[in-house]
C-alpha cells in the first residue's frame, strides 16, 4: 500500500471519529426520557419535591449541558424547572434534582394547583387550560465544543401525559 493511502485513512478516521460521536450524543439527548418519579404527575408537586425520572434508553453513554422546562400561561413565564450537567450510564434511569424559580412562587403554585385538578378532572374548569404550554430544551455540545439545543413545546395536558408514560428503562431497572 502507498504510504500516503495509509495516512489518508488513518486521517479520515481520526477526523471522522469525533464528528459521529458528536452527531450520536446529539441523538442520544433527543432520546432521553423525561417520567415522574411519583405514580401520577403533579405540577404542584413537581414545583415543591423537584424531583424527575430520566432515563438513557440508549446503549451508550449519554451527556447533558442543562435541560430547562418552562412554563408559561397567556405566553407569559410562570415558572421555570432546570437539570444541570449531567451524564448518564447506558440503558439506566436516575432520579434528578430539579431547580425550581418563579417570579411569583405563590402565583405558579396555584396555577399549577388549578391546572392537575383539572387534566384529572377533580376540579371545575376556572383557568383555560389550553393556554397553558410547555416548553423543554435540551443542551449538549457536539464534541464538546459547538452548543446544540433542542425545544419541545407542548400543551399542559400533553406533557402531564408524557410524564406519566413509562420509560424504556422500566423493563430494565
Amino acid at each position: 500500500m502507498n504510504k500516503h493511502t495509509i495516512i489518508s485513512a488513518i486521517a479520515i478516521v481520526a477526523i471522522s471519529f469525533p464528528i459521529l460521536y458528536g452527531v450520536w450524543g446529539v441523538y442520544s439527548v433527543e432520546q432521553l426520557q423525561l417520567r415522574t418519579e411519583k405514580d401520577q404527575f403533579s405540577y404542584f408537586d413537581f414545583s415543591n419535591y423537584q424531583k424527575i425520572k430520566a432515563c438513557n434508553p440508549m446503549p451508550f453513554f449519554l451527556s447533558f449541558s442543562k435541560i430547562n422546562i418552562d412554563v408559561y400561561y397567556l405566553n407569559y413565564l410562570k415558572a421555570e424547572f432546570q437539570i444541570g450537567p449531567m451524564t448518564m450510564s447506558p440503558n439506566t434511569s436516575k432520579i434528578l434534582d430539579i431547580d425550581f424559580s418563579s417570579e411569583n412562587v405563590s402565583e405558579a403554585q396555584y396555577l399549577f394547583m388549578h391546572m392537575d385538578g383539572q387534566f384529572y378532572g377533580e376540579v371545575p374548569i376556572r383557568l383555560n387550560p389550553q393556554e397553558m404550554k410547555v416548553s423543554t430544551t435540551y443542551q449538549t455540545k457536539i464534541v464538546g465544543l459547538i452548543p446544540y439545543q433542542k425545544t419541545i413545546t407542548q400543551s399542559g395536558l400533553e406533557f402531564t401525559q408524557m410524564m406519566n408514560e413509562n420509560t424504556s428503562c422500566e423493563n430494565i431497572d
